[in-house]
Order: C-alpha cells, then sequence, then structure tokens
C-alpha cells in the first residue's frame, strides 16, 4: 500500500507537467538533434558525445540518457508530453527504489516518511520538467539498484547498476565510495570484498577510459561564458571561497523554496570576495562539522555516513569545489544532495523518536512542512509548463541576472509586444551589455521594428563578441 501511495503521489503532483513543452536545453537536445526519431540513433548515442551545442562539444558523455531520449522518441514521437511523462514515471520509480533503500535502514514508517518528503521538495520540479534533467534522475536511480543488487548479494548486477549510473551521468562517480563503503560493512571474507571492490574499480576505469575515448580533448574543456559561471574567471581561492558559500545558500533552497529560479547566472549571486564573510564562514563550518561527524559514525550510523557522502559528493563536483563547471548554481544538480539531507533529517528524527514530545513535534512539523512543500511544488510546475510562463514569471523577482531578463524580453517580442520586449532589453542592457544572447536579441527588436541598419550593427557585435554564433549567423543573413 505504501509502494503505492509513493507512486500515486508522484504522478498525482507532477502529472500536470505533461502538458508542457520543450524549455531551455531541451530545444538543443530534443527537437534541435537531427537524429532524434531514427532507429540508427540508438547505437550512435555510444559512440557521441551527450550532445552538441551551438555546433561544438559539450564536454558529456552520457549515452544511457541519450539512449533513452532516442527510444523515447521512437516510442511516443517528438512531441514534448512523451518525454516529459517518462521523466515523471522516472522519478516516481527512483522514490520507491528509495523507499526500499530506507527500509533497509529503518523500519517501513521512517523510510515511507523519508519518501514522502523526498517526492514534494520543490526543488526537484527543474529535474523533472526541465527534461534534460533526466541525467540526473537516471543516474541516482541506478545507483541506488547498485546499492539494492549489491545487499542482495548479486554482485554482477551491482557493478552492471553502477555502469548504467556512470553512462547516465559523471555525478555517478560518487556510487564508487558509496559502494566500497558499504562493501567494507558487510559481512564477507576478506577475498571476496577485494574482489568486489576491484570489480568496481575496473568499472570506472573502463567508463574512464571510454569517455576520453569518444571526448578526446573536449571531455575536459569548460566553454561556459561570463554570463553562465563567473567562477570560471576568478583565482581557484575566489572559487573555493565562494562554493563554500553556496552550500548554506543550497540547502535554503531546499528547504525553504520561496523563489525557486531557472537561473543562477551572472550578477544574480554576488561573488564573495572576503573568506570572512557570513555565508563562507557557514560553509566552512557545515564541512568541518560533516567531516567530524562522518568519522565518528564510520560504522555507528550507516544511514548517517550514506546520507553525508550522498549531500557532499555531487557538491564536490557540480559545487565548483574542485574545478569550475558550465554553471555557477543549478537547482537540478541539488537532486542528490537533496537526499543527503532527507537521510540525515530523518537520521536525527529516528534517533530522537523516543522522546514523546519530540515524536509528536516531528509528526506535526511533517505534516505541516509536507502540505507546503506540496502546494509549492504544484504551483513551480505550472511555472514549467512553457518558457513564455517561466521566463516572464522568473523575471519579476529574478532582476540582477541579464540571461533572465534577456529570456523574459524574448517573451514579449515574440508575443509582438516590442514595447515590453525593450523595457526588459533595457533592463539587460544595464547588467551585462555584451551578452551575445542580448546582442542577438536587440538585432531582432531593431530587424521587427524596421530599422536595418541598427539591427545589422547589433548582429555584427554579436558575432565579434562570440565569433560563429549561430543565431547571430543565422539572423544576420535575414538582411540580405
Amino acid at each position: 500500500m505504501k509502494r503505492l501511495i509513493v507512486f500515486v503521489l508522484v504522478v498525482v503532483l507532477y502529472g500536470v507537467g505533461i502538458f508542457g513543452g520543450f524549455i531551455q536545453d531541451d530545444l538543443k537536445v530534443i527537437p534541435g538533434d537531427p537524429e532524434m526519431g531514427r532507429v540508427t540513433a540508438l547505437a550512435s548515442s555510444f559512440t557521441r558525445p551527450y550532445y552538441y551545442m551551438d555546433g561544438g562539444n559539450a564536454g558529456a558523455y552520457r549515452p544511457i540518457t541519450s539512449f533513452s531520449f532516442y527510444l523515447n522518441a521512437l516510442l511516443t514521437g517528438n512531441k514534448a508530453w512523451g518525454f516529459r511523462l517518462v521523466n515523471i514515471l522516472l522519478y516516481a520509480n527512483v522514490c520507491l527504489l528509495i523507499f526500499e533503500l530506507l527500509k533497509k535502514l529503518f523500519s517501513k514508517n521512517i523510510a515511507f516518511l523519508a519518501a514522502m518528503l523526498f517526492i514534494v521538495l520543490p526543488i526537484h520540479t527543474e529535474a523533472v520538467n526541465n527534461i534534460v534533467g533526466r541525467a540526473e534522475i537516471l543516474s541516482l536511480g541506478f545507483v541506488i539498484l547498485a546499492i539494492l543488487k549489491q545487499e542482495q548479494r548479486k554482485w554482477e548486477m551491482s557493478a552492471g547498476m553502477f555502469l548504467l549510473a556512470l553512462f547516465s551521468k559523471e555525478t555517478a562517480i560518487i556510487g564508487l565510495p558509496i559502494l566500497i563503503y558499504l562493501i567494507i560493512l558487510r559481512k564477507e571474507t576478506i577475498e571476496t570484498k577485494m574482489g568486489i571492490i576491484s570489480f568496481y574499480v575496473l568499472i570506472m576505469a573502463c567508463y574512464l577510459v571510454l569517455r576520453i575515448m569518444i571526448l578526446g580533448s573536449g571531455g575536459l574543456e569548460n566553454n561556459a561564458t561570463m554570463v553562465e559561471n563567473p567562477l570560471k574567471y576568478v583565482t581557484t581561492s575566489q572559487r573555493v571561497m565562494n562554493a563554500f558559500s553556496l552550500v548554506p545558500f543550497g540547502i535554503g533552497k531546499v528547504f525553504f523554496p520561496f523563489q525557486l529560479s531557472y537561473d543562477y547566472s551572472f550578477n544574480e549571486l554576488k561573488l564573495m570576495t572576503n573568506w570572512f564573510n557570513r555565508q563562507v564562514i557557514i560553509g566552512i563550518g557545515l564541512v568541518l562539522l560533516s567531516l567530524g561527524s562522518m568519522f565518528t559514525n564510520l560504522r555507528k550510523n550507516k544511514i548517517w555516513v550514506l546520507g553525508q557522502v550522498f549531500f557532499w559528493g555531487p557538491l564536490i563536483i557540480t559545487g565548483n569545489f574542485v574545478f569550475p563547471i558550465g554553471t555557477i548554481f543549478g537547482e537540478r544538480l541539488w537532486f542528490w544532495p537533496s537526499l543527503g539531507l532527507v537521510m540525515m533529517v530523518v537520521s536525527i528524527i529516528n534517533r530522537y523518536r523516543f522522546i514523546h514530545w519530540f515524536h509528536s513535534l516531528t509528526i506535526m512539523m511533517s505534516v505541516l512542512v509536507m502540505v507546503f512543500f506540496v502546494g509549492r511544488t504544484f504551483v513551480r510546475n505550472l511555472n514549467w509548463l512553457s518558457q513564455d510562463s517561466l521566463f516572464i514569471h522568473d523575471a519579476s523577482y529574478v532582476k540582477e541576472s541579464v540571461l533572465t531578463q534577456n529570456n523574459a524580453a524574448a517573451m514579449y517580442m515574440i508575443r509582438n509586444d516590442l514595447v515590453k520586449g525593450k523595457e526588459y532589453l533595457d533592463k539587460a542592457d544595464t547588467i551585462y551589455p555584451k551578452y551575445p544572447e542580448l546582442m542577438n536579441n536587440w538585432g531582432m527588436y531593431f530587424l521587427w521594428k524596421g530599422d536595418k541598419e541598427k539591427s545589422r550593427q547589433k548582429f555584427e557585435e554579436c558575432l565579434i563578441e562570440k565569433p560563429g554564433y549561430y543565431l547571430c549567423e543565422s539572423n544576420i543573413n535575414l538582411l540580405k
């Protein structure tokens, strides 16, 4: 019965999403892929990069995610509803897998509470509604399956699931220390443990070699612009300092999701310049506290350790700690860490539930929090139905981002509301006038106003700033 409730809650909560369209990177990955809908693409997904952005290597190898998109297109067509439906069903299955995993660590009721909390977290709306968020869902699902198969002593299947997780998204690398930690705790012979660990390491090595073969030097490139990730353009010290500051920011977005956004790019998140900034100090404090609590609980509290690894592991990669990635912050990048937070919260609840007042307070607070999260998630799903609704809605409070203001301008111009469009173009221009997409939109604005000279000037400025940019190149041809 509890499994059915988990599945139905996901479908009811996210079902409205099937009426939505393609948004942001979805347009490049699905309708922008000429192979989408072809049977031959199923095989080619294993021999090419994840997708190509502006004709170049995206720097990612995710064949299982690509394969799922191609299979999706063959089964449901190239319309957005089919891809969104599959994302919802995959999310439901991941939530069921989380329930199964936690049942082995807690009582069934506590595991159910954790699964329900994970389901309703509003920060997950991006991973589920943004079709490219499937990479997060698949990678986490396969890692959990690898853990469950290890628990059943099905070593080969566990290793196979780990490989599929790696083929879904690079974040699954975090599965290796998790699987090694769990096998060390098992009551197996030393020979068995070493053999299984060697198998997991071999799987990882094969994946890395294959990734290098497919991507070449492109697998190490970072093509992020100043707008997408300003941390790429600061010193290592400043980047790490800001990475620490974004940890409490992300936790706040998980548990206090009042103003969620698809964009946290240049200027929206103010860069820290001082190690004594409050957010930086809190971030460092959380790291130290986590490390201390994890090492003191390595054998005594397995769920607490797993929660810490699920939380910090992905953030080491996606949080710009080790190297700058393609974005400064993203809600879908907190899909894995949110599971770690849920596991830690439930671990605390489980530890102190024998105290009567704590148990009663927990039940009451859990109900109130979940009711709020359900409402917030449903409303946020409505924002994600189209680019128009998402871009214009978020621009009302994401006012310091050139990307958000520029996207809102584009939506108004598509509506043929050039007055409103210019208002947002002007706002974006005051933030970062050299943004190529902004220059392109200015070019389109002047074109639609009938001023071809100014239109050409903006497209040429765009190509100077970003040589070969396909949008500006194609649009300047409209003037010939």
